[in-house]
């Protein structure tokens, strides 16, 4: 059988600086125990047996220890290391090469047990290196190689979901590092700027300024509620303050159209469960506001899925905390009419769903993406908008990793 062999997953830590170097064994430790807490070693005999060499940084290459390996163990901060039978942490023969991810810091291993008809990693070992996510440790990535499914068709013509003009609906995704990414859907993905984890909310739907673009808000560790004007080309290149005091809100979610003058408004629920509309001026700001109902602190995320009923009003999506998923369809005056459910268990799990647009296939209606945590390794999955408001489960389409947001 052909086998491409990898370990489960786990989280990551801290990282290290230093030099790679060999060191001799400890004269009071033997086996595993002479590798020195923080490197990584590896050894020519089983078990850790036989000589010994450890290192501080990621291998390209192993030079003399090229194919001598036969144990290794992992004494890092980090949990996710990866090891190639190829130099250059290549893989590129699914039969003959091996990518080996380690899970777990203090970790030991015999590669002997690491083999099959086609492949095998005993003394066969050429590069190795970790990372903070099992992302970047396989494929030296940082952001999500995401892949629209209809990115080619450019079926997205709703108002909302391209952040580019291309006729794509886009993601952005904020990475353990701070770092936000605009991911076109191509597989590609650019970074827009670092500092992202103060920020303790982030939410996008529509043109907010009135200049044809999506925007993005974003709430800082501080309470203030900033607006970054999209340029139409998946960046942010200016931003200013909309107000203080934001986190007295436990959500904050921009909501399209509700109040029917066709600028785009916000929605954001206070810790007393009050979700409150605040109507968008077109201009970047929401001069007023208005309570919308309370009770809404049963609701774990929101979406704002643009007209999913297909009554021409843009609607609400809420999952709660039974794991049901909820339709409050907008009556187009700043409020709903009576809630539908479109999702009756299994919700839960879920810790984002986004309105994302038309991606699924090319109909006018709004899709949906709903996440797992990256902290269990969740999934990224498709739901295509269906006729009165119900959702077509069409599958994974990635997998998130420590610290991924997606918006």
């Amino acid at each position: 059988m052909r086998i491409r062999f990898r370990a489960a997953l786990a989280t990551a830590v801290a990282a290290l600086g230093l030099v790679a170097g060999s060191v001799a064994p400890a004269q009071a430790a033997t086996g595993y125990d002479r590798c020195p807490k923080g490197r990584f070693c590896i050894f020519d005999g089983r078990d850790g047996t036989g000589a010994m060499a450890s290192y501080s940084t990621v291998q390209t290459r192993l030079g003399s220890w090229d194919n001598r390996a036969s144990s290794v163990y992992n004494r890092t901060s980090y949990k996710n290391v990866c090891l190639f039978t190829q130099p250059y942490y290549k893989y590129e023969d699914s039969v003959h090469d091996i990518r080996l991810e380690m899970d777990g810091t203090d970790f030991r291993m015999d590669l002997a047990h690491i083999r099959d008809a086609n492949s095998h990693m005993d003394n066969n070992l050429s590069s190795f290196r970790w990372a903070a996510t099992s992302r970047e440790c396989e494929t030296g990535t940082e952001y999500l190689p995401w892949e629209n499914p209809t990115w080619s068709s450019r079926v997205n013509h709703l108002p909302f979901g391209d952040l580019d003009g291309d006729g794509n609906a886009d993601l952005l995704q904020r990475t353990h590092t701070g770092r936000l990414w605009f991911l076109p859907g191509n597989g590609s993905g650019r970074a827009i700027s670092s500092g992202w984890n103060s920020m303790t909310a982030l939410t996008r739907h529509g043109d907010l300024t009135g200049d044809g673009r999506e925007d993005l808000l974003a709430r800082n560790k501080q309470g203030v509620l900033t607006l970054y004007a999209g340029n139409g080309k998946g960046a942010f290149p200016w931003h200013k303050a909309i107000g203080s005091g934001w986190n007295s809100m436990t959500a904050i979610q921009a909501a399209g159209d509700l109040s029917g003058d066709g600028r785009m408004d916000l929605v954001a629920r206070n810790k007393q469960g009050v979700l409150t509309l605040y109507s968008g001026d077109g201009k970047g700001a929401f001069p007023w506001h208005k309570a919308i109902s309370s009770g809404w602190n049963g609701m774990l995320t929101f979406a704002a899925p643009g007209d999913l009923s297909g009554d021409r009003h843009d609607d609400l999506v809420a999952g709660d905390s039974a794991g049901k998923l909820w339709l409050y369809p907008g009556n187009g005056h700043g409020g709903f009419t009576a809630r539908k459910l479109i999702g009756s268990s299994g919700w839960r799990s879920f810790t984002t769903i986004l309105g994302v647009g038309d991606m699924a296939t090319p109909t006018g209606r709004p899709d949906i993406i709903a996440a797992q945590s990256g902290e269990v390794y969740g999934s990224v999955r498709l739901f295509s908008g269906q006729p009165g408001g119900k959702l077509q489960n069409l599958g994974d389409l990635a997998r998130l990793d420590h610290g991924d947001l997606l918006r």
